[in-house]
């Protein structure tokens, strides 16, 4: 089948559906994330962290189960499972997409509302490869999944979380900034 941009026949209600979780879960997590500093000022900051792990972790988790139960929905555009190869480069893709994503992610002392979030810009290890880990560790692994299952529900997902990542890098270099008063540095060469 081939996809015409003026016939959306590929185009169904779970992709429309991952759409609205996407963005719900962008406006929720980065929405409440923009609304930090006011809302500690208000009710604290431990009780501020609680609501939003409790916002978002629920949320996350509903966004990785409804794309695990529809990932081979709409069209399969390509069908590379049984290429020589390919098995090994999605494992090593998502291995190496683990890597960028754990230590931007798993701090469990911060996920559990008792360590205050941070900011964290080291000369070593995975930041000095990039500033912003779990954004590349999300596009390697959206790149790594969406050439395995080739299919239009999970380009649209992948388009979706790489465009809330790039979104949240964005904003936060952007309250970085504000909160530090100064520039971030540009390069992996200015950390050095």
């Amino acid at each position: 089948m081939t996809i015409s941009l003026t016939n959306f026949n590929w185009l169904n209600n779970s992709h429309l559906i991952m759409v609205g979780l996407l963005l719900g879960f962008a406006i929720a997590h980065s929405g409440m994330a923009a609304l930090r500093p006011w809302a500690e000022t208000k009710i604290g900051a431990r009780l501020y962290r609680v609501i939003f792990a409790l916002i978002s972790i629920p949320f996350a988790t509903i966004l990785i189960i409804y794309f695990f139960n529809h990932r081979y929905d709409g069209v399969q555009l390509w069908q590379v499972q049984g290429v020589p190869g390919i098995k090994t480069l999605v494992w090593t893709l998502s291995a190496i997409s683990f890597v960028f994503l754990y230590p931007a992610t798993f701090n469990l002392l911060e996920i559990a509302a008792v360590q205050k979030p941070q900011v964290y810009l080291f000369e070593t290890g995975i930041i000095r490869i990039t500033r912003h880990p779990q954004m590349v560790g999300q596009v390697i692994w959206c790149i790594a999944h969406t050439l395995w299952l080739g299919t239009t529900f999970t380009i649209v997902t992948s388009v979706g979380l790489i465009a809330h990542h790039l979104f949240a890098v964005w904003h936060g270099d952007r309250a970085y900034k504000q909160d530090m008063e100064k520039p971030l540095p540009r390069s992996r060469r200015e950390l050095l």
